[in-house]
């Protein structure tokens, strides 16, 4: 599966079942980029918040996601945010995916901006994903609407804080919009694997380069 099916196939896990978000994915973890390392540098990020809407079978309830991912400029996967709510209902969750290797025991933090920090427990952990949920209101909406950052920040195995911050920069329009139909989703994430592969392809080009340029004998 490919990054851009896979990140179809999640928003669309996440409103298409009741279940919780860690629940549903099982088939699509086993594609979630390797772990990111300690000093991991989240590059421009050329996606946006997305919001995707769907009836849930069960319920009968219409459920939207509003999700932004972080990768770095490779594209390699670095984390994931969304906002999972249910239509005419208070109830919301913040569910986040980040890379293995964490603690987990004690849980995931969460920030906006440099607003008190929130706890959220981990769910679920596949073997290149972990998965984690944190109930939230409207205030903490109105916060990421005002925000610019949403920072998630885990500890890893030596006990070290690793810090995923994700841009705020239109959120407010995709929380409020309209939802995005599958047709412009896929063509919306075409657009943006085409991109990660062309950065991908510079940066080989440039190690090739240097490469060349170091076994090039001095004059």
């Amino acid at each position: 599966m490919t990054r851009m099916n896979y990140r179809i196939a999640l928003l669309l896990a996440a409103i298409g079942c009741a279940m919780p978000f860690g629940g549903a994915l099982p088939a699509f973890a086993q594609d979630a980029a390797a772990p990111a390392s300690d000093n991991a540098t989240p590059g421009d990020v050329t996606n946006s918040w997305i919001k995707v809407c769907g009836e849930d079978k069960a319920s009968k309830k219409v459920i939207c996601f509003i999700q932004r991912e972080l990768r770095t400029e490779t594209g390699q996967f670095l984390a994931t945010a969304g906002v999972r709510e249910v239509k005419d209902e208070g109830r919301k969750i913040l569910l986040m995916q980040v890379p293995p290797g964490m603690l987990i025991q004690p849980g995931l933090r969460v920030q906006i901006d440099k607003n008190k920090q929130d706890a959220a427990k981990y769910t679920i952990c596949f073997p290149n994903a972990c998965f984690a949920e944190l109930a939230i209101d409207d205030a903490f909406i109105t916060s990421m609407k005002k925000g610019n950052s949403l920072v998630l920040t885990t500890l890893n195995q030596q006990g070290k804080g690793v810090s995923f911050p994700l841009s705020l920069s239109g959120f407010t329009a995709a929380y409020d919009g309209d939802p995005l139909d599958t047709a412009a989703l896929q063509e919306q994430q075409k657009k943006l694997q085409d991109e990660l592969q062309r950065k991908a392809k510079e940066a080989q080009q440039k190690l090739i380069d240097a490469q060349k340029q170091a076994n090039e004998p001095a004059n």
